[in-house]
């Protein structure tokens, strides 16, 4: 072992030296915290890689160690271990930045890994001196591969370095408020150069749907629910041994007795309700239509038990008919079921959110005032800064006056984009490269 010319004997025996030198630093001071790179100390970094890289390149006239770092076998086991940290953190958990690995050798943390980072650096370096060696040696029908090198280095270095540049925080905006403020996922506070008023928030749910649950809140049949959903022109359906008819239908309801109570009320009373005798007079009374904050859609079916999927009566069990409201409720009054003879329940589920987005306006420091709507996969870009619409207050539903905006800043992602088409570029080049030469052969 280590006779000239190195195999990949030699080639293993660096990663692993450089995986157990990583364990005992990672067992001495921890995790690698990446926020010590933040800028300007990702340049510098850069920058001083860079030189290093070359002045290796410069000593290969003399020293054959930086001629086998460009080698094949000095790039296999450094790929073959990057790939296997990579599945490790693939199939592991990772924690989020900001916490302590949930194990005890580092594995849930694999971007603070020691091992995994030497390897890393390890093979970033070899990826770097088979590219200065393609420069040097430069033709145009490898400019394919030259560019792919260059696009893969830039993709490992910026990728890393420009990690530690990264923010991103969760905006909380209330209806009406300007707010400049984000919280990072281990809840401190920043002031960002971006602020949001949110103006309106609007939500486009789907239709409701009925389902069966059994005595014990379990929907049915047990394993492999079924449930009906209710478009604009659905007047009846089935649901197992239940024929379900709509009597009547309000989009947004809410019951009788309670718009008596709050209009017999003082103001700020509202909380002394009591949800239990709220329960028991709005059977009598129902619901009426309303386009008041926190109501919902209330439906009057009337439920026929006993019936064949075909619609006709069953043998085994006598038809028996009730009527009676329901509704998914809402923060304002609580959801109702329809309860059937034989224990059963016929409920309304919450509606589920089919669009949501929020009318905002945007203040930038450098002066800028935007009106825009953001909404789910379609961020809203400004000053370098990404806005997703990320929720909102879900148990207010559509009638939130909350917004939860992630805002997101990433100076070196142009330069990763770079590199990326930079390796498109290359192996599209050396595809037509190879076609070109399969077409000479023949």
């Amino acid at each position: 072992m280590w006779k000239k010319p190195y195999t990949l004997k030699e080639g293993t025996a660096i990663v692993v030296g450089l995986l157990v030198t990583g364990g005992f630093i990672q067992a001495i001071v921890g995790p690698l915290e990446w926020a010590f790179f933040a800028w300007p100390a990702n340049i510098v970094t850069f920058i001083l890689f860079v030189l290093t890289l070359l002045l290796v390149y410069v000593l290969r006239r003399w020293s054959y160690f930086c001629r086998f770092m460009s080698t094949m076998q000095a790039a296999i086991p450094a790929i073959a271990s990057s790939a296997a940290l990579t599945l490790i953190m693939g199939i592991t958990k990772q924690v989020a930045e900001g916490h302590d690995p949930a194990d005890p050798i580092g594995l849930t943390k694999m971007l603070n890994f020691w091992p995994f980072v030497f390897v890393y650096v390890w093979m970033t370096a070899i990826v770097g001196e088979v590219t200065l060696n393609q420069i040097v040696r430069f033709s145009w029908r490898r400019l394919p591969i030259l560019t792919s090198h260059v696009g893969l280095f830039l993709v490992l270095t910026c990728g890393t370095l420009g990690s530690a540049d990264m923010l991103r925080v969760k905006m909380y905006c209330e209806k009406g408020q300007v707010e400049w403020r984000g919280l990072d996922a281990v809840s401190n506070v920043h002031h960002l150069p971006v602020a949001i008023q949110l103006e309106k928030f609007t939500i486009d749910e789907y239709p409701p749907k009925l389902m069966l649950i059994d005595n014990m809140g379990l929907p049915l049949p047990k394993g492999k629910p079924e449930n009906i959903l209710l478009d604009k022109n659905v007047k009846a359906g089935n649901l197992l041994d239940c024929k379900i008819e709509i009597l009547k239908r309000i989009d947004n309801a809410i019951p009788v007795i309670l718009n008596k109570m709050v209009g017999n009320m003082p103001s700020g009373m509202m909380g002394n309700i009591r949800m239990d005798s709220l329960g028991q007079a709005r059977n009598k009374e129902g619901y009426i239509p309303t386009q008041t904050s926190g109501s919902a859609c209330a439906l009057l079916v009337k439920v026929t038990t006993g019936v064949n999927v075909n619609g006709s009566s069953s043998n085994k069990t006598q038809q028996q008919t009730i009527t009676g409201w329901i509704t998914c409720g809402s923060y304002l009054f609580p959801y109702q079921s329809l309860k059937l003879n034989d224990g059963r329940r016929l409920v309304m589920p919450n509606r589920e959110p089919r669009r949501f987005s929020s009318q905002v306006d945007i203040y930038t420091q450098s002066g800028k005032n935007i009106h825009t709507v953001i909404e789910v996969n379609k961020p809203f870009s400004i000053d370098g800064w990404k806005i997703y619409q990320l929720s909102y207050n879900e148990q207010m539903g559509k009638w939130s006056n909350l917004s939860i905006f992630e805002i997101v800043t990433d100076p070196w992602m142009p330069v990763v984009y770079i590199g990326i088409f930079m390796l498109l570029f290359g192996a599209i080049g050396m595809f037509l490269t190879a076609s070109r030469k399969k077409e000479v052969k023949l």
